[in-house]
């Protein structure tokens, strides 16, 4: 007699294997196409050896030769130099882009003072206006400008100082809530926290006359002034950061549209310029001037620094005592800009375009910022070109190779390109890939993208060779290793750390208004901190990178490795490396975050987040059946399905660009991802929404109609938006 088939088994059984067929269906899927691409796998090997190491030294030391600053004649040089190179390297054709923009310079023969007063309006003290020399022949040069915060307002000012800790918003709030006014007077901070224009337009909006700025050595020089440059990375007593105080993006006279011959530019009176001067000086003269302060009240504890003194806030009486008179000489003009852009054609889809890009322009010498990124930049693009010239290959997609003009001063040169050749760029741009400084410490990976990008960046990192022989020897043999265990990401310990793209570079402009997707990459010089401690000073020498910090340009060689085979994974797979279910997690973490935020104030004034969440449900569902059921049934054979299937990955981020703008700012688009409002560094998911709660704060319907009003039809559009995106993800209409 036969047994009875086990029907509880069976099923069993066949649960079991249809959950594995979704999971190899959905993870495997990068994996099987990558190996339905042998060129991928057969290139990856060839571009990790043949990049050199000695090559990005060798760039490095031209680079940081000169100070390059944008607009003069020896910005020019150095992008025609990387336009040269790009040519000699192999590339199919470059391109000198020039843009003529408004520029901000100092009076090099009349620099910029900060003096100190006694009662009696004796001057007992004035800032050097620049710069030390201490160790580099570079550091001398004639070229050097004098300290400054471009787009700075002109003029003279005096008045007693108030210390403002970092110049953040709850900083000033602070002070206004113990009865310290900053208006009609000078403040003094400290950089370290958040954008230095951030600081200014809080100081401006206080009615402050003006504003100094300094790094304190409590955050940038914590050893002492004894163990600094040239000795060590440390940022020593008369180092100055330069950099703007610009809040805008690109050219402030023709905001949203590019700088193009003909185009109407706005009078300088209108453009969104600070209003108050500004001037930075060392943590030496910061210290004379913190020191004359009213004693009356002492700082907080953690508003204290390092210097030798006691940090005091000023006093609550505008009764002057000691007073600090600012002069600041400033020259806004139109100058030329130019962006370098170097061509290699795909041999199957040359109108798509991976785009990799580093900014040119630097504040000084630049060995860091920019000349390391420069450095790897020119290294890749003389790597692809010279496999190509040698064996006759092409990526399958097109690589542009991007060197941006006057990014210091507010991404101008990669902001006026992408706003000319918007159009294109939204039909045809597959990703972005930044590196602003390749590195600013040999202390780990660190990496910011969007979600569909994090299996690929991770991904890439296992492909790489640790740089560091300490962690080689303890057992972590790949760049992946060494970020997961220095970086590991607090909700899935098992994954490096990744964090959400702000707008401290040129993926700005490509992620925020134009929803390309976009990565930004560099090693980063220690596990929590700020910039680096000579960032933007003259002390960024061939001499700080060669002997400091990366002896033999093996962290180097590292992240051109990495920026590598990101572009290959980009250019060379069949299908585009997309981790669309990861975007729909990252959506589920970020609602459950920001309801349990404002939920309840949301329900009290007639606001509700059910549509929100019915959208993100919608794009689970949405991209789950396009993972596990359209992609596996793809012939990838047949070129115009997976044709099909790449632009609707390519233009998933597209999704989330709203052609209106964020409420209040419609200089961006990207309704997910957007530079925080209070500090243009970081970023804040879902900004549009996160700054109208904050406006409205406990305020009800009643007392504030309008932003309630706001704060619905935003939530109406996000939910749009995110419903929009999904149903891109749909095999038909």
């Amino acid at each position: 007699m036969a047994q009875k088939p086990n029907w509880i088994l069976i099923c069993a059984a066949s649960v079991i294997f249809l959950i594995i067929g979704i999971l190899i269906g959905r993870y495997g899927i990068n994996n099987n196409k990558d190996a339905e691409s042998p060129e991928k796998a057969k290139m990856s090997a060839v571009v990790m050896e043949e990049i050199s190491a000695s090559n990005i030294g060798e760039y490095l030391k031209y680079l940081s030769s000169v100070p390059n600053l944008a607009g003069t004649p020896q910005d020019l040089e150095v992008a025609r130099w990387v336009h040269d190179r790009f040519i000699k390297g192999g590339l199919d054709e470059a391109h000198l882009v020039p843009y003529k923009v408004l520029l901000s310079y100092p009076d090099k023969n009349n620099p910029n003072q900060v003096s100190l007063l006694d009662s009696d309006g004796k001057v007992n003290f004035t800032t050097s206006g620049r710069q030390t020399p201490l160790f580099s022949s570079e550091e001398f040069s004639p070229l050097v400008q004098p300290n400054f915060n471009a787009y700075s307002a002109n003029g003279t000012v005096e008045g007693d100082l108030v210390y403002a800790n970092y110049g953040r918003k709850q900083d000033f709030e602070y002070l206004k809530s113990i009865g310290i006014d900053i208006r009609g007077r000078i403040v003094i901070a400290r950089y370290g926290a958040i954008f230095r224009g951030n600081i200014v337009k809080s100081a401006e909006d206080g009615g402050a006359l003006g504003v100094i700025l300094f790094s304190d050595p409590k955050d940038f020089a914590p050893e002492g002034r004894s163990s600094v440059y040239p000795n060590t990375t440390r940022l020593p007593g008369m180092a100055v950061q330069s950099g703007s105080v610009l809040l805008g993006y690109g050219d402030p006279l023709t905001p949203l549209y590019p700088a193009l011959e003909g185009a109407y530019r706005l009078p300088e009176t209108e453009a969104p310029l600070p209003k108050i001067p500004v001037q930075p000086i060392g943590y030496d003269e910061a210290e004379i001037l913190l020191r004359s302060m009213s004693i009356d009240n002492p700082a907080p504890e953690d508003w204290q620094g390092g210097l030798n003194t006691t940090y005091f806030l000023g006093s609550k009486s505008t009764q002057r005592k000691w007073t600090v008179r600012l002069q600041v000489r400033m020259t806004q003009k139109l100058a030329t800009a130019y962006n370098t852009i170097g061509i290699l054609y795909g041999r199957e889809e040359p109108d798509r375009y991976v785009l990799i890009g580093n900014h040119m322009d630097a504040w000084t010498l630049g060995g860091i910022d920019p000349a390391s990124g420069t450095s790897v930049l020119v290294e890749m693009a003389r790597t692809f070109g010279y496999i190509k010239e040698e064996s006759n290959w092409r990526p399958r997609r097109t690589l542009m190779f991007c060197g941006w003009g006057a990014e210091e001063y507010g991404m101008i040169g990669s902001y006026e390109w992408a706003e000319e050749h918007a159009k294109v760029l939204i039909q045809r741009a597959v990703a972005y890939i930044n590196v602003d400084s390749a590195m600013e410490g040999n202390y780990t990976l660190k990496s910011q993208t969007v979600p569909s990008l994090y299996s690929v960046i991770r991904e890439a990192a296992k492909m790489v060779p640790n740089p560091n022989p300490v962690e080689v020897e303890a057992g972590r043999k790949t760049v992946f290793d060494t970020w997961l265990a220095a970086n590991p990401d607090p909700r899935n310990p098992t994954q490096p750390r990744i964090g959400n793209l702000g707008s401290g570079s040129d993926y700005t402009v490509f992620s925020h208004v134009l929803g390309v997707p976009s990565i930004d990459v560099y090693y980063d010089y220690q596990e929590k901190a700020g910039s680096y401690p000579l960032y933007h000073t003259l002390y960024e020498t061939y001499h700080t990178v060669a002997n400091l910090m990366d002896p033999g340009f093996k962290y180097h060689l590292a992240v051109a490795r990495l920026m590598a085979e990101l572009t290959l994974s980009l250019s060379e797979s069949v299908i585009l490396p997309f981790d669309v279910p990861s975007y729909a997690s990252f959506l589920e973490q970020d609602i459950a975050k920001i309801e349990s935020r404002y939920k309840d104030v949301a329900v009290t004034n007639g606001a509700t987040f059910e549509h929100f969440r019915k959208a993100v449900a919608h794009f689970r569902n949405a991209t789950e059946y396009f993972t596990d059921n359209i992609i596996p049934r793809l012939d990838i054979t047949n070129p115009l399905a997976v044709r099909k299937i790449n632009d609707q990955l390519m233009q998933l981020e597209r999704g989330f660009v709203d052609p209106h703008g964020l409420p209040g700012r419609p200089e961006f688009n990207h309704i997910v991802f957007a530079p925080s409002s209070v500090d243009k560094y970081s970023s804040d998911t879902f900004a549009g929404l996160v700054d109208l709660f904050k406006t409205v704060g406990n305020q009800t319907e009643a007392e504030q109609p309008g932003t309630w009003r706001q704060i619905k039809q935003h939530l109406s559009a996000i939910s749009f938006l995110i419903g929009a995106a999904a149903d891109s993800l749909r095999e038909g209409f």
